[in-house]
Protein backbone atom coordinates (compact mmCIF):
# COMPACT_ATOMS: atom_id res chain seq x y z
CA UNK A 1 0.00 0.00 0.00
CA UNK A 2 1.27 3.59 -0.69
CA UNK A 3 0.93 6.27 1.91
CA UNK A 4 -1.98 7.93 0.42
CA UNK A 5 -4.06 4.60 0.41
CA UNK A 6 -3.04 4.96 4.68
CA UNK A 7 -4.10 8.44 4.88
CA UNK A 8 -0.76 9.47 5.80
CA UNK A 9 0.30 12.91 4.51
CA UNK A 10 4.12 13.72 3.73
CA UNK A 11 5.03 17.16 2.56
CA UNK A 12 8.77 18.06 2.70
CA UNK A 13 9.74 16.85 5.99
CA UNK A 14 6.83 16.87 7.89
CA UNK A 15 4.65 13.45 8.01
CA UNK A 16 1.26 13.73 9.20
CA UNK A 17 -1.07 11.08 10.70
CA UNK A 18 -4.85 10.56 12.09
CA UNK A 19 -4.12 14.00 14.21
CA UNK A 20 -0.56 13.27 14.65
CA UNK A 21 2.67 15.61 13.21
CA UNK A 22 6.07 13.87 12.66
CA UNK A 23 8.86 16.04 11.85
CA UNK A 24 12.13 14.02 9.77
CA UNK A 25 15.19 14.78 9.96
CA UNK A 26 17.47 13.38 6.84
CA UNK A 27 20.10 16.24 7.03
CA UNK A 28 22.58 17.91 9.16
CA UNK A 29 22.54 21.35 7.08
CA UNK A 30 18.46 21.21 7.70
CA UNK A 31 18.46 20.65 11.09
CA UNK A 32 16.99 23.26 13.69
CA UNK A 33 16.15 21.48 17.01
CA UNK A 34 14.20 24.19 17.96
CA UNK A 35 11.02 22.86 15.18
CA UNK A 36 10.79 19.84 17.62
CA UNK A 37 8.62 21.81 19.74
CA UNK A 38 5.90 22.38 16.81
CA UNK A 39 5.13 18.45 16.48
CA UNK A 40 4.41 15.19 18.24
CA UNK A 41 7.28 12.91 17.52
CA UNK A 42 10.56 13.12 15.84
CA UNK A 43 11.27 10.16 12.74
CA UNK A 44 15.24 9.82 11.75
CA UNK A 45 15.65 8.95 8.64
CA UNK A 46 19.34 7.93 8.23
CA UNK A 47 22.06 5.12 7.79
CA UNK A 48 25.26 6.54 8.94
CA UNK A 49 25.50 5.63 12.43
CA UNK A 50 26.97 9.40 13.24
CA UNK A 51 24.46 11.03 11.80
CA UNK A 52 21.89 9.58 13.94
CA UNK A 53 24.11 10.00 17.49
CA UNK A 54 24.12 13.46 16.38
CA UNK A 55 20.67 13.70 16.28
CA UNK A 56 19.37 12.05 19.04
CA UNK A 57 21.92 13.71 21.03
CA UNK A 58 21.01 17.02 20.55
CA UNK A 59 17.83 16.13 20.88
CA UNK A 60 18.02 14.29 24.64
CA UNK A 61 20.80 16.76 25.33
CA UNK A 62 18.43 19.98 25.10
CA UNK A 63 17.47 21.83 28.47
CA UNK A 64 13.69 22.29 27.40
CA UNK A 65 11.18 19.74 28.31
CA UNK A 66 9.12 19.80 25.19
CA UNK A 67 12.05 18.95 23.01
CA UNK A 68 14.07 16.07 25.54
CA UNK A 69 11.22 13.76 26.08
CA UNK A 70 9.68 14.18 22.86
CA UNK A 71 9.25 10.14 21.00
CA UNK A 72 11.92 9.55 18.70
CA UNK A 73 11.84 7.13 16.38
CA UNK A 74 14.51 5.82 13.44
CA UNK A 75 13.74 4.87 9.90
CA UNK A 76 16.13 2.45 9.20
CA UNK A 77 16.95 0.04 6.74
CA UNK A 78 20.54 -1.19 8.71
CA UNK A 79 21.27 -2.60 11.98
CA UNK A 80 22.60 0.10 14.86
CA UNK A 81 24.33 -1.38 17.81
CA UNK A 82 24.97 1.71 19.76
CA UNK A 83 23.96 1.02 22.69
CA UNK A 84 23.29 4.95 23.25
CA UNK A 85 21.09 5.40 19.98
CA UNK A 86 18.80 2.20 21.14
CA UNK A 87 18.45 3.33 24.62
CA UNK A 88 17.54 6.79 23.60
CA UNK A 89 15.05 6.03 20.74
CA UNK A 90 11.38 5.23 21.07
CA UNK A 91 11.75 2.19 18.08
CA UNK A 92 12.42 1.77 14.70
CA UNK A 93 10.18 1.83 11.37
CA UNK A 94 11.32 0.26 8.10
CA UNK A 95 9.24 2.42 6.24
CA UNK A 96 6.64 5.09 6.41
CA UNK A 97 4.14 2.96 5.51
CA UNK A 98 4.86 1.75 9.34
CA UNK A 99 3.61 4.86 10.75
CA UNK A 100 -0.02 3.48 11.95
CA UNK A 101 1.99 0.90 14.30
CA UNK A 102 3.66 3.68 16.09
CA UNK A 103 0.77 5.45 16.80
CA UNK A 104 -0.30 4.32 20.00
CA UNK A 105 3.58 4.53 21.50
CA UNK A 106 3.51 7.83 20.58
CA UNK A 107 0.11 8.65 21.98
CA UNK A 108 1.56 6.77 25.14
CA UNK A 109 4.17 8.98 25.82
CA UNK A 110 2.49 12.23 25.31
CA UNK A 111 -0.06 11.26 27.97
CA UNK A 112 2.61 10.92 30.14
CA UNK A 113 4.53 13.70 29.52
CA UNK A 114 0.98 15.49 30.33
CA UNK A 115 1.52 14.30 33.80
CA UNK A 116 4.53 15.67 34.68
CA UNK A 117 4.66 19.03 37.13
CA UNK A 118 8.54 20.65 35.79
CA UNK A 119 9.66 23.14 38.43
CA UNK A 120 12.63 25.68 38.37
CA UNK A 121 15.46 23.18 39.63
CA UNK A 122 18.35 25.58 42.17
CA UNK A 123 20.89 23.66 40.24
CA UNK A 124 22.25 21.90 37.24
CA UNK A 125 23.19 18.42 39.25
CA UNK A 126 19.11 18.95 40.13
CA UNK A 127 18.22 19.52 36.48
CA UNK A 128 19.93 16.43 35.23
CA UNK A 129 18.20 14.45 37.58
CA UNK A 130 15.07 16.00 36.44
CA UNK A 131 15.32 14.71 33.10
CA UNK A 132 16.91 11.86 33.87
CA UNK A 133 13.83 10.79 36.32
CA UNK A 134 11.02 12.51 33.53
CA UNK A 135 13.00 10.55 30.36
CA UNK A 136 12.08 7.02 32.55
CA UNK A 137 9.01 7.74 33.84
CA UNK A 138 7.15 8.88 31.01
CA UNK A 139 9.12 5.31 28.84
CA UNK A 140 7.52 3.30 31.72
CA UNK A 141 11.15 2.29 32.99
CA UNK A 142 12.02 1.95 36.38
CA UNK A 143 15.91 0.47 35.96
CA UNK A 144 19.16 2.50 34.85
CA UNK A 145 21.75 0.50 33.10
CA UNK A 146 25.09 1.45 32.26
CA UNK A 147 26.44 0.06 29.40
CA UNK A 148 29.76 -0.48 27.71
CA UNK A 149 30.81 1.63 25.32
CA UNK A 150 33.69 2.67 23.39
CA UNK A 151 32.64 6.20 22.89
CA UNK A 152 32.11 7.17 26.54
CA UNK A 153 34.69 9.16 28.53
CA UNK A 154 34.16 6.67 31.10
CA UNK A 155 33.74 3.52 29.21
CA UNK A 156 30.04 3.25 30.64
CA UNK A 157 27.27 5.17 29.49
CA UNK A 158 23.74 5.81 31.04
CA UNK A 159 22.40 6.79 28.04
CA UNK A 160 19.22 9.11 29.24
CA UNK A 161 22.09 11.32 31.59
CA UNK A 162 25.69 10.71 29.77
CA UNK A 163 24.03 12.28 27.03
CA UNK A 164 24.48 15.42 28.08
CA UNK A 165 27.93 15.48 29.29
CA UNK A 166 30.68 15.99 26.60
CA UNK A 167 33.36 13.29 26.25
CA UNK A 168 36.25 15.22 28.43
CA UNK A 169 33.05 15.87 31.31
CA UNK A 170 31.11 12.60 31.31
CA UNK A 171 32.87 11.89 34.50
CA UNK A 172 30.26 14.01 36.53
CA UNK A 173 27.78 11.71 35.90
CA UNK A 174 28.93 9.25 39.38
CA UNK A 175 28.90 12.42 40.88
CA UNK A 176 24.94 12.85 40.04
CA UNK A 177 23.91 9.77 40.40
CA UNK A 178 25.47 8.94 43.77
CA UNK A 179 23.25 12.12 45.25
CA UNK A 180 20.20 11.06 43.29
CA UNK A 181 20.68 7.63 45.62
CA UNK A 182 21.74 9.42 48.53
CA UNK A 183 18.24 12.15 48.15
CA UNK A 184 16.08 8.66 47.72
CA UNK A 185 16.00 9.07 44.10
CA UNK A 186 17.04 5.47 43.12
CA UNK A 187 18.71 2.64 44.77
CA UNK A 188 21.54 0.69 43.28
CA UNK A 189 23.63 -2.71 43.35
CA UNK A 190 27.18 -2.95 41.91
CA UNK A 191 27.71 -4.20 38.27
CA UNK A 192 31.60 -2.98 37.29
CA UNK A 193 34.64 -1.34 38.57
CA UNK A 194 36.50 1.65 35.97
CA UNK A 195 39.65 3.43 36.65
CA UNK A 196 39.92 6.78 35.77
CA UNK A 197 42.81 9.55 35.60
CA UNK A 198 43.86 11.57 38.23
CA UNK A 199 43.81 14.56 36.43
CA UNK A 200 41.39 14.93 34.05
CA UNK A 201 39.07 11.69 35.58
CA UNK A 202 38.88 10.68 31.92
CA UNK A 203 39.07 6.53 31.82
CA UNK A 204 40.96 6.18 28.24
CA UNK A 205 44.16 4.78 29.94
CA UNK A 206 46.87 3.34 28.16
CA UNK A 207 48.67 0.72 30.63
CA UNK A 208 52.32 0.01 30.24
CA UNK A 209 55.29 -1.41 31.91
CA UNK A 210 57.41 0.45 31.83
CA UNK A 211 61.40 1.20 33.52
CA UNK A 212 61.44 2.06 37.64
CA UNK A 213 64.44 4.44 36.92
CA UNK A 214 63.26 6.34 33.23
CA UNK A 215 59.77 5.48 33.48
CA UNK A 216 60.84 4.33 29.87
CA UNK A 217 58.63 1.49 28.00
CA UNK A 218 61.12 0.66 25.35
CA UNK A 219 63.09 -2.50 26.87
CA UNK A 220 64.26 -6.32 26.49
CA UNK A 221 63.57 -9.37 28.07
CA UNK A 222 66.01 -11.77 29.07
CA UNK A 223 65.54 -15.33 31.10
CA UNK A 224 67.58 -15.82 34.03
CA UNK A 225 69.97 -19.23 34.07
CA UNK A 226 70.71 -21.42 37.15
CA UNK A 227 73.24 -23.41 36.54
CA UNK A 228 72.73 -26.57 38.83
CA UNK A 229 76.26 -27.94 39.02
CA UNK A 230 78.04 -24.93 39.94
CA UNK A 231 75.47 -22.43 41.22
CA UNK A 232 76.28 -19.64 39.08
CA UNK A 233 73.23 -17.44 37.87
CA UNK A 234 73.20 -15.54 34.99
CA UNK A 235 71.21 -13.98 32.10
CA UNK A 236 71.37 -16.14 29.42
CA UNK A 237 73.53 -13.82 27.33
CA UNK A 238 76.19 -15.00 29.52
CA UNK A 239 75.62 -18.46 28.30
CA UNK A 240 75.64 -17.81 24.82
CA UNK A 241 78.46 -18.47 22.92
CA UNK A 242 79.87 -17.63 19.67
CA UNK A 243 79.68 -20.61 17.59
CA UNK A 244 75.88 -22.11 17.79
CA UNK A 245 73.05 -21.87 18.95
CA UNK A 246 73.99 -24.39 22.45
CA UNK A 247 74.42 -22.68 25.89
CA UNK A 248 77.57 -22.85 28.17
CA UNK A 249 78.11 -22.08 31.32
CA UNK A 250 80.65 -18.88 31.71
CA UNK A 251 81.98 -20.05 35.33
CA UNK A 252 82.62 -23.83 34.51
CA UNK A 253 82.36 -23.81 30.63
CA UNK A 254 79.99 -27.30 31.30
CA UNK A 255 77.07 -27.36 27.85
CA UNK A 256 74.02 -27.17 29.22
CA UNK A 257 71.77 -29.76 27.56
CA UNK A 258 68.80 -30.27 29.47
CA UNK A 259 66.23 -27.71 31.61
CA UNK A 260 65.44 -29.60 34.88
CA UNK A 261 68.15 -31.86 35.04
CA UNK A 262 71.29 -29.43 33.95
CA UNK A 263 69.80 -26.59 34.58
CA UNK A 264 66.37 -24.24 35.24
CA UNK A 265 64.77 -20.59 34.25
CA UNK A 266 64.21 -19.39 38.24
CA UNK A 267 63.02 -16.00 36.35
CA UNK A 268 63.63 -12.78 33.85
CA UNK A 269 65.17 -9.58 34.12
CA UNK A 270 64.52 -6.52 32.07
CA UNK A 271 67.03 -3.79 30.15
CA UNK A 272 65.60 -0.63 30.04
CA UNK A 273 67.03 0.14 26.27
CA UNK A 274 66.75 4.30 27.05
CA UNK A 275 68.88 3.75 30.17
CA UNK A 276 70.41 0.91 29.89
CA UNK A 277 69.38 0.13 33.63
CA UNK A 278 68.54 -4.08 34.50
CA UNK A 279 65.98 -4.67 36.40
CA UNK A 280 63.65 -7.27 37.48
CA UNK A 281 60.13 -5.92 38.24
CA UNK A 282 58.58 -3.12 36.36
CA UNK A 283 56.29 -0.37 37.03
CA UNK A 284 52.92 -0.20 35.51
CA UNK A 285 51.95 3.39 34.60
CA UNK A 286 48.65 4.51 33.79
CA UNK A 287 49.11 6.55 30.78
CA UNK A 288 45.92 8.81 29.32
CA UNK A 289 44.82 9.15 26.29
CA UNK A 290 42.89 12.87 26.62
CA UNK A 291 45.03 14.58 28.75
CA UNK A 292 48.84 12.49 28.57
CA UNK A 293 49.20 12.31 32.24
CA UNK A 294 51.25 8.99 33.04
CA UNK A 295 49.44 7.52 36.16
CA UNK A 296 50.98 5.17 38.39
CA UNK A 297 48.10 2.52 38.99
CA UNK A 298 47.97 2.79 42.55
CA UNK A 299 46.81 6.12 42.75
CA UNK A 300 44.29 5.71 39.44
CA UNK A 301 40.55 7.16 40.99
CA UNK A 302 38.22 3.91 41.04
CA UNK A 303 35.01 4.41 40.58
CA UNK A 304 31.80 1.97 41.51
CA UNK A 305 29.25 1.37 37.94
CA UNK A 306 26.08 0.08 39.20
CA UNK A 307 22.54 -0.49 38.13
CA UNK A 308 20.46 2.33 39.40
CA UNK A 309 16.59 1.23 40.09
CA UNK A 310 14.03 4.45 40.14
CA UNK A 311 12.34 4.55 43.74
CA UNK A 312 8.41 5.45 44.53
CA UNK A 313 10.06 8.58 45.67
CA UNK A 314 11.84 9.14 42.93
CA UNK A 315 8.38 8.19 40.47
CA UNK A 316 6.51 10.98 42.77
CA UNK A 317 9.66 13.74 41.77
CA UNK A 318 9.19 12.79 38.72
CA UNK A 319 5.28 13.76 38.56
CA UNK A 320 5.49 16.62 40.73
CA UNK A 321 8.86 18.33 40.31
CA UNK A 322 12.29 17.93 41.94
CA UNK A 323 14.03 21.34 42.95
CA UNK A 324 17.25 20.55 44.72
CA UNK A 325 19.63 17.97 45.88
CA UNK A 326 19.99 17.34 49.76
CA UNK A 327 23.57 18.92 48.56
CA UNK A 328 22.08 22.61 47.61
CA UNK A 329 20.00 23.34 50.75
CA UNK A 330 23.03 21.85 52.99
CA UNK A 331 25.05 24.92 51.89
CA UNK A 332 22.58 27.23 52.97
CA UNK A 333 24.19 28.87 56.39
CA UNK A 334 22.88 28.53 59.59
CA UNK A 335 21.57 25.08 58.88
CA UNK A 336 23.02 22.03 59.65
CA UNK A 337 22.76 17.88 57.71
CA UNK A 338 19.82 16.42 58.54
CA UNK A 339 21.63 13.27 59.28
CA UNK A 340 23.54 15.46 61.50
CA UNK A 341 20.27 16.64 63.32
CA UNK A 342 19.06 13.31 62.96
CA UNK A 343 21.72 12.06 65.08
CA UNK A 344 22.04 15.09 67.99
CA UNK A 345 18.15 14.43 68.41
CA UNK A 346 18.97 10.75 69.45
CA UNK A 347 21.36 12.75 72.01
CA UNK A 348 18.75 15.18 73.14
CA UNK A 349 16.30 12.35 74.14
CA UNK A 350 18.95 10.09 76.01
CA UNK A 351 20.15 13.30 77.72
CA UNK A 352 15.70 14.12 78.67
CA UNK A 353 15.83 10.84 80.61
CA UNK A 354 18.03 12.38 82.79
CA UNK A 355 16.03 15.46 83.52
CA UNK A 356 12.84 16.79 83.94
CA UNK A 357 13.00 19.11 81.22
CA UNK A 358 10.42 19.68 78.46
CA UNK A 359 11.88 19.84 74.12
CA UNK A 360 10.73 20.13 71.14
CA UNK A 361 10.96 19.32 67.69
CA UNK A 362 8.84 21.54 64.59
CA UNK A 363 8.32 21.69 61.17
CA UNK A 364 7.76 24.37 58.74
CA UNK A 365 6.65 22.96 55.55
CA UNK A 366 5.84 25.40 52.50
CA UNK A 367 2.75 23.78 51.13
CA UNK A 368 3.20 25.03 47.23
CA UNK A 369 6.66 25.10 47.15
CA UNK A 370 6.56 23.49 43.01
CA UNK A 371 4.42 26.44 41.97
CA UNK A 372 6.46 29.22 43.79
CA UNK A 373 9.93 27.90 42.65
CA UNK A 374 8.22 27.98 39.21
CA UNK A 375 7.07 31.19 39.75
CA UNK A 376 10.21 32.97 40.76
CA UNK A 377 12.93 31.19 38.76
CA UNK A 378 16.51 29.47 39.81
CA UNK A 379 18.23 32.32 41.16
CA UNK A 380 15.58 33.39 43.44
CA UNK A 381 15.05 30.45 45.37
CA UNK A 382 18.91 30.06 46.80
CA UNK A 383 17.99 33.84 48.58
CA UNK A 384 14.62 32.92 49.08
CA UNK A 385 15.62 29.76 51.32
CA UNK A 386 18.64 31.97 52.58
CA UNK A 387 16.30 34.83 53.79
CA UNK A 388 13.55 32.06 55.49
CA UNK A 389 16.63 30.45 57.14
CA UNK A 390 17.69 33.58 58.25
CA UNK A 391 14.21 34.74 59.98
CA UNK A 392 14.35 31.30 61.72
CA UNK A 393 17.37 32.26 63.14
CA UNK A 394 16.83 35.02 64.46
CA UNK A 395 13.21 34.27 66.75
CA UNK A 396 15.10 31.31 68.24
CA UNK A 397 18.01 30.74 70.64
CA UNK A 398 22.10 30.46 69.15
CA UNK A 399 21.22 27.14 70.36
CA UNK A 400 18.62 25.45 68.33
CA UNK A 401 19.82 24.31 65.50
CA UNK A 402 17.62 24.76 61.50
CA UNK A 403 17.82 21.46 59.04
CA UNK A 404 16.23 21.07 55.59
CA UNK A 405 14.62 17.70 54.88
CA UNK A 406 13.78 18.67 51.25
CA UNK A 407 13.77 22.38 49.64
CA UNK A 408 10.11 22.85 51.25
CA UNK A 409 10.67 21.22 54.52
CA UNK A 410 12.51 22.83 57.42
CA UNK A 411 12.90 21.17 60.38
CA UNK A 412 14.46 22.76 63.98
CA UNK A 413 14.58 21.92 67.45
CA UNK A 414 13.34 24.04 70.80
CA UNK A 415 15.17 22.34 73.34
CA UNK A 416 14.48 22.99 76.86
CA UNK A 417 11.08 24.81 76.75
CA UNK A 418 7.08 23.96 77.06
CA UNK A 419 5.68 23.17 73.85
CA UNK A 420 3.15 25.55 74.42
CA UNK A 421 5.61 28.45 74.37
CA UNK A 422 7.29 26.11 71.09
CA UNK A 423 4.38 26.10 69.07
CA UNK A 424 3.76 30.37 69.97
CA UNK A 425 7.17 30.51 69.04
CA UNK A 426 6.70 28.77 65.95
CA UNK A 427 3.31 30.70 64.84
CA UNK A 428 5.39 34.01 64.89
CA UNK A 429 7.73 32.27 63.07
CA UNK A 430 5.67 31.46 60.64
CA UNK A 431 3.42 35.27 60.51
CA UNK A 432 6.84 36.91 59.73
CA UNK A 433 7.77 34.05 56.78
CA UNK A 434 4.36 35.00 55.24
CA UNK A 435 4.44 39.10 55.52
CA UNK A 436 8.15 38.51 53.67
CA UNK A 437 6.65 36.50 51.00
CA UNK A 438 4.10 38.78 50.25
CA UNK A 439 6.40 41.21 49.76
CA UNK A 440 9.04 39.62 47.83
CA UNK A 441 7.20 38.02 45.89
CA UNK A 442 3.99 40.31 45.24
CA UNK A 443 2.25 37.46 42.59
CA UNK A 444 3.15 34.44 44.50
CA UNK A 445 0.90 33.38 47.50
CA UNK A 446 2.87 31.37 50.02
CA UNK A 447 1.17 28.93 51.87
CA UNK A 448 2.84 27.46 54.94
CA UNK A 449 1.73 24.34 57.25
CA UNK A 450 3.39 24.04 60.62
CA UNK A 451 3.77 21.19 63.36
CA UNK A 452 5.25 20.86 66.92
CA UNK A 453 5.57 17.81 68.86
CA UNK A 454 7.19 17.36 72.11
CA UNK A 455 9.84 15.10 72.53
CA UNK A 456 8.91 11.25 73.72
CA UNK A 457 11.82 10.00 76.39
CA UNK A 458 10.50 6.53 75.55
CA UNK A 459 10.11 6.77 71.70
CA UNK A 460 13.44 6.41 68.88
CA UNK A 461 14.23 9.57 67.32
CA UNK A 462 13.57 8.18 64.12
CA UNK A 463 9.33 7.39 65.00
CA UNK A 464 9.00 10.90 66.37
CA UNK A 465 10.76 12.27 62.75
CA UNK A 466 8.08 10.68 61.26
CA UNK A 467 5.18 11.46 63.31
CA UNK A 468 6.73 14.92 63.11
CA UNK A 469 6.80 14.99 59.19
CA UNK A 470 3.97 12.97 58.86
CA UNK A 471 0.76 14.60 56.68
CA UNK A 472 2.14 17.54 55.75
CA UNK A 473 1.83 17.31 51.73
Amino acid sequence: MNLDELNIEQSDNVIKFEGLSFLMFEHLDTLNIEDVKNHDAVIINGKDESFIRQIVGRIRAHDKSFVYLKPVFLLKSVSIIDPLINELVDGNLYSLEQIPFIKGEVEKILIKIKELNFTNSISFEAQLIVKMISFLYTREKKVLEPFPYVFSGVNYTYPCLSVNFSHTDEFQVFDILEQAEKDGIFTSEFEDLVYLCTQCSNGHLSYREVCPKCNSSNSETDDIIHHFPCGYVGPKADFNNEIDDELDCPKCNKRLRHIGVDYDKPSVIHECLNCSHKFQNYFVKAKCLTCSKDNSIEVLKSKKIRKYTLTQKGIHAAINGYVSTSKDIEDIIGTIKYDTFKTMLKYEIERLKQTDGDSNICVIHIQNSNRIYSAIGSEAQQAMLKDVVGVIRSNIRSADVISFQDSSTIILSMYEIPEKIAKRILAEIVNILIRLMKTAFKDVDTDFTMKTISLNKTVSHELQLHKLLNDLS
